[in-house]
């Protein structure tokens, strides 16, 4: 059910039905990230991506005649206050690696730096933050109710800053007002790597996808085809006239009033896989939408299904051109 086609994607990645109840956006990751350098070419990236993990090996090669030391880097999505735990896919409770980020190379563990920033109207405002004794994750953990049990002649300062936005609600309880975080995190792991002359070395990444998505699918329903965003959609996803008639014949046969597929998306950044020193030499990307009875779409050439769950992708000197976005459709039991 995916469709081989190249698609220049945007960047962001909420389904086009995920204004509804009981959805989640997902954050947009990728892989690592390190200034352009003419001597350093990756000779291979091995790419796989499912609901549970994503995993990119890569080899590189300094084809100078020098060793170069390099700044690594991977940017975790920024991770913005007031929009609601359940509107976010995050995949761990860790406030700092929430990612479950690990990297190994030439088979040894790395330790990278976590540099963490609360950003508010373009202002650092991290040492304020730690001052009011308040974490800098904005969302899932305790930096809300912190936030709200400082002295309320300070409030009016933190809203100007941008730290924090009153807003009324009650608890079971009478209406009042409460300061909910408004700033964004912004992190990052670095490391220094040495790249040693003429030779290759292998890296390793892993951690754990972003994964969003809707309880339901609008792809079958009842005049579907009229909702505003819905050609969006299927081109942002190459979602084809296959997967769409097995959805509506999977409707029809169970006689349902909805269609009985719910949504769940991923958002990998694949383009910074061309910011090295020639095109990549040997590009693999494989798929796994999880279950044999699930269905899956994303925009790419050459795909062949490998296995009952299993799609790959592979390419010699290639350059990325766009970003990658998956969706997977997961029957519904009732």
């Amino acid at each position: 059910m995916v469709k081989q086609t190249v698609l220049v994607l945007l960047a962001g990645l909420m389904p086009w039905c995920a204004q509804a109840n009981d959805t989640s956006a997902a954050l947009e990751t990728g892989g690592l990230r390190f200034k352009h350098d003419a001597d350093i070419e990756m000779r291979a990236e091995d790419l796989f991506i499912s609901e549970k993990q994503v995993r990119i090996v890569y080899k590189f090669f300094n084809r100078s005649a020098g060793d170069k030391t390099i700044m690594i880097a991977f940017p975790m999505p920024d991770i913005v206050g007031k929009e609601g735990d359940e509107d976010i896919g995050i995949p761990t409770d860790d406030p700092e690696n929430i990612f479950d980020f690990h990297v190994v190379v030439d088979g040894k563990a790395v330790s990278p730096h976590l540099e963490q920033t609360a950003l508010a109207n373009g202002v650092d405002q991290s040492a304020r933050l730690r001052k009011l004794g308040i974490p800098l994750m904005p969302i899932r953990g305790p930096a809300g109710e912190l936030l709200d049990r400082v002295p309320k002649s300070n409030w009016p300062e933190l809203v100007k800053l941008g730290v924090g936005a009153i807003e009324t609600y009650g608890t079971g309880g009478p209406m009042q007002d409460h300061l909910v975080p408004t700033w964004t995190l912004r992190s990052a792991y670095t490391w220094t790597q040495t790249f040693p002359a003429g030779r290759e070395i292998t890296f390793e990444q892993t951690y754990r996808p972003s994964v969003g998505g809707s309880v339901q699918t609008i792809i079958g329903a009842d005049k579907w085809r009229d909702y505003p965003d819905a050609r969006g959609f299927l081109a942002a996803y190459c979602v084809d006239d296959d997967l769409i008639r097995t959805i509506e014949r999977a409707r029809a046969t169970r006689q349902l009033p909805y269609p009985p597929f719910s949504e769940r998306s991923i958002a990998y950044v694949l383009s910074t896989g061309a910011n090295w020193a020639a095109p990549i030499g040997e590009f693999h990307l494989t798929v796994d939408k999880g279950e044999a009875t699930n269905l899956v779409s994303f925009c790419a050439e050459g795909v062949k299904k490998t296995g009952p769950t299993r799609f790959e992708v592979r390419h010699t000197n290639f350059t990325p051109s766009g970003d990658l976005k998956i969706v997977i459709f997961v029957p519904n039991q009732n």
